[in-house]
């Protein structure tokens, strides 16, 4: 039985516009960025492409915070800083392994900021007392 005190979930989201880059082109379109305290180690990214369905990316909300620095991730994603307008440049988010793979520009000012609310939320290190372990114990049972 857990014993832990119950804390209500905290969502946050934030929506900002992006650009797909292509060669020299910069194509802009809005991404919405989703969190939630219930399960704190990823976050949802949803493009919203015009005159297209939407696309949804479940990234690590860690990937994010240590491409804001340096070059972070392997396989199908990938997040660096990058020069750019603004004093804190922007972010370049890679989707996808091989070309044609997804490039994204982002305001690296705008996503720190919002990354700093989740950490508020939910620290560093405390994400594990938030993980539905009876979950994951359940798989284990099946298997």
């Amino acid at each position: 039985m857990d014993h832990r005190p119950h804390v209500p979930e905290q969502d946050l989201t934030w929506t900002t516009e992006i650009h797909q880059v292509r060669t020299r082109l910069r194509f802009p379109l809005r991404a919405t960025f989703q969190w939630s305290s219930g399960d704190p180690l990823e976050v949802e990214v949803t493009f919203h492409p015009v005159g297209a369905d939407d696309v949804t990316w479940v990234i690590g909300r860690d990937l994010l915070a240590r491409g804001l620095r340096t070059l972070a991730g392997t396989g199908e994603v990938r997040v660096r800083p990058s020069a750019g307008p603004g004093r804190a440049g922007q972010v370049l988010l890679r989707l996808g392994t091989a070309p044609p793979y997804a490039l994204f520009l982002l305001d690296r000012a705008g996503l720190e900021s919002w990354l700093e609310k989740t950490w508020t939320a939910v620290p560093a290190g405390a994400e594990a007392e938030r993980l539905d372990w009876e979950f994951f114990e359940g798989l284990l049972a099946d298997r």
